[in-house]
């Protein structure tokens, strides 16, 4: 195997670490607990036009449950209060537009698990050296705190830029905006995505530190006389 072709794997095999940890702290976090305890947060504004606490994480449930389990779309368009719809059209829309690049991000933290053990398996068998696969824990390590620490810090101080940015990287111009009568505004409010993206950073960090340390300390006793 050329040097070449390894400098492309070792970097590769790095790049693959936050993509990790960034992609399994979202997944994380789509759970209803989330939703519970979020909801239950002192300071998590109400619903200005209604709804009470029940009916809101009856319905933020079951959109969580859409976007995270595959659900048919008609498990929300379905759904109605006193004999209306909960969704309108354009928020279905984008409802779908989620689920595929929810839908999307798993599949692609998947496939760099299964990357991150297949490479490091090679390695393994190609040089018999664990030195090096600890190396990439630690460098990978460090780039994830680096771009987490960027990606907090930009969103405390610049909570606008970040947010409208995300979404037009993800999603077609305007297909994300909504009046704050409806659903998903109500039930998902600036709050609760602010709330998200830090808590996101902060679990993304606390991994790539801990992996950061783990190969520091390997290194250490694969190098120890």
């Amino acid at each position: 195997m050329t040097s070449f072709l390894l400098k492309i794997i070792k970097i590769f095999q790095v790049l693959l670490i936050p993509v990790f940890l960034l992609g399994g702290s979202v997944r994380l976090i789509t759970t209803e607990r989330f939703l519970e305890f979020e909801y239950a947060r002192s300071g998590f504004p109400p619903d200005p036009y209604g709804f009470n606490s029940f009916q809101r994480l009856s319905l933020a449930s079951r959109n969580l449950e859409f976007v995270r389990d595959g659900l048919p779309l008609t498990s929300l368009s379905q759904q109605k209060i006193d004999g209306l719809p909960v969704y309108n059209p354009r928020e279905l829309a984008h409802m779908q537009d989620v689920q595929d690049v929810y839908q999307a991000v798993w599949r692609v933290w998947q496939l760099s698990f299964a990357l991150i053990v297949m490479i490091g398996a090679l390695k393994w068998f190609i040089t018999r050296n664990p030195f090096t696969f600890a190396s990439r824990l630690q460098t990978g390590g460090l780039l994830t705190v680096g771009l987490v620490t960027g990606i907090g810090v930009m969103a405390t101080f610049g909570w606008q830029l970040w947010f409208e940015l995300f979404h037009r990287f993800f999603f077609q111009p305007g297909s994300w905006l909504f009046e704050y009568s409806d659903t998903l505004i109500r039930l998902f409010p600036v709050q609760f995505w602010f709330d998200i993206t830090l808590t996101v950073s902060v679990m993304s960090l606390l991994g790539a530190v801990l992996l950061a340390i783990l190969g520091w300390r390997w290194k250490l006793v694969i190098l120890k006389p």
